[in-house]
């Protein structure tokens, strides 16, 4: 991720985990580093500090992490049928795939879908 993460946004992360009951539930070890990151740092830059945010926001919202693989799902579904619409000359299709929501519904549709009638990539 080349992307930092501003302090506010993980206060903001342990404010819901400490409502919802979850940060004592959290390694002692990992609540630490995010207690000293909060209070030392401006941005997080650190793949390591990153990525222990990502799991901090992933334990308060699992839904995110299904969100996040219906996204990548339907982006493969999406890249295939425009492929797909193109060759047959629908030039329209494009437009409709740019907007992430229709991607995520394919995504969802797919992870919802049996195992049955799914196709592989």
């Amino acid at each position: 991720m080349s992307r930092g993460v501003k302090i506010s946004e993980l206060i903001l992360a342990k404010k819901r985990a400490l409502r919802l009951g979850l940060w004592y539930k959290i390694n002692p070890h990992v609540r630490t580093i995010i207690d000293l990151a909060i209070k030392t740092l401006t941005v997080i830059k650190s793949k390591i500090l990153i990525q222990i945010y990502e799991n901090l926001l992933e334990s308060i919202n699992p839904y995110k992490k299904k969100l996040k693989q219906a996204y990548e799902i339907g982006l493969k579904i999406a890249k295939k049928r425009i492929e797909q619409a193109l060759m047959m000359g629908n030039e329209k299709i494009v437009e409709w795939f740019k907007d992430k929501r229709n991607i995520i519904c394919l995504g969802l549709s797919y992870l919802n879908s049996p195992p049955f009638y799914r196709i592989a990539f």
